[in-house]
């Protein structure tokens, strides 16, 4: 069982770009199957994952781009087309100081986006959400329910 908190972890061997390290929590955000894992191949990895993403090419640019410029971090949003949101934050390994791997890892920040922008969703309303405020501070009278959509 995996935490919801914990981050998904790739590390990447930067001489044949292949995969050398990764977490369960990694396999399951991104519904890699076993021949993906079993391949070492961050190749296949990038073009399945690619076309999980609203901006497909946007991803692989950038990835390619910190391969070129390996002391480059990332640390940026992406886009899933099924409406998830991953926070990425991508950095160079370093082994007596020469860099060796590159380290991936993504967290899942969908509901955090989600309750972020949910006033701007619903127009700046006061929401009511059932559990969140205990109903037994208000009285018939005080309450006041306003349609949402």
């Amino acid at each position: 069982m995996s935490n919801k908190h914990t981050n998904g972890i790739l590390v990447v061997d930067i001489n044949d770009r292949r995969i050398v390290g990764l977490n369960r929590k990694f396999i399951e955000m991104w519904d890699f199957s076993s021949r993906i894992i079993s391949s070492q191949d961050e190749n296949l990895a990038l073009e399945v994952a690619a076309m999980k993403l609203e901006e497909p090419l946007k991803f692989i640019t950038q990835v390619e781009q910190l391969y070129i410029n390996i002391e480059l971090e990332i640390h940026d949003i992406i886009k899933l087309k099924d409406g998830r949101i991953f926070e990425r934050h991508s950095l160079p390994q370093y082994l007596e100081s020469k860099s060796v791997a590159r380290l991936w890892m993504f967290r899942d920040i969908t509901q955090e986006m989600y309750w972020k922008n949910l006033p701007t969703k619903h127009n700046n309303k006061i929401l009511y959400v059932p559990g969140l405020i205990p109903m037994k501070r208000f009285n018939k009278q005080e309450m006041i329910i306003n349609r949402l959509l």
